[in-house]
């Protein structure tokens, strides 16, 4: 997976300035939707992987926090940045696979649940945000556990002249990611 797809300057500056990469990632979120739903999916793909970057970006940001009222808002402000981060990966997946890309699609849950991997010790004493990264996790793994059965099952398929298997499987695949994404959005 390409990890550059924003401008490297404009990656710094976002770095700097994470409400402002809060606001780009909700602006990519919504052009992205726009596109997929106008049927550019390639369009939509290249978006996904720019909000991708720009809620891990968000993500990793270092944050100053000071007093109690601040803490409150941190939590709010990380509950979201992770469930945007997970919605975004499986969005991407999703739209990935439905692009018959399902090894790019698993490549892209694999690094995501590497990245709540890398953040999970900076949540360490927060019990909420512990949880809700590990319900994500588990969504990346689960999801990444049916791409690959699917790509398997779609070999098999493959292997014994049948090409129903392909169609009925990817899309058995896709309804799963979507699911597990609108689970994630649920809890937030």
């Amino acid at each position: 997976m390409n990890t550059q797809h924003l401008c490297p300057v404009y990656t710094k500056w976002l770095q700097l300035n994470p409400i402002d990469a809060r606001k780009h990632r909700h602006f990519l979120q919504d052009s992205m939707q726009k596109a997929r739903l106008q049927g550019q999916l390639d369009k939509a793909c290249t978006l996904a992987y720019q909000t991708l970057e720009a809620a891990k970006l968000v993500l990793t940001a270092l944050q100053n926090v000071s007093n109690q009222n601040v803490l409150n808002h941190k939590d709010n402000s990380a509950r979201e940045d992770i469930i945007s981060y997970s919605a975004a990966g499986m969005y991407l997946s999703s739209l990935l696979h439905c692009s018959d890309n399902s090894q790019e699609a698993h490549n892209v849950l694999q690094q995501c649940q590497q990245q709540l991997i890398a953040v999970l010790p900076l949540h360490a004493t927060n019990h909420t945000i512990l949880a809700l990264i590990k319900t994500a996790m588990h969504a990346f793994e689960q999801s990444s556990l049916l791409l690959v059965n699917n790509k398997l099952a779609n070999n098999g398929a493959v292997n014994g002249n049948s090409d129903s298997g392909h169609s009925v499987g990817s899309s058995s695949a896709s309804k799963r990611i979507h699911r597990a994404h609108n689970r994630l959005s649920l809890v937030h």
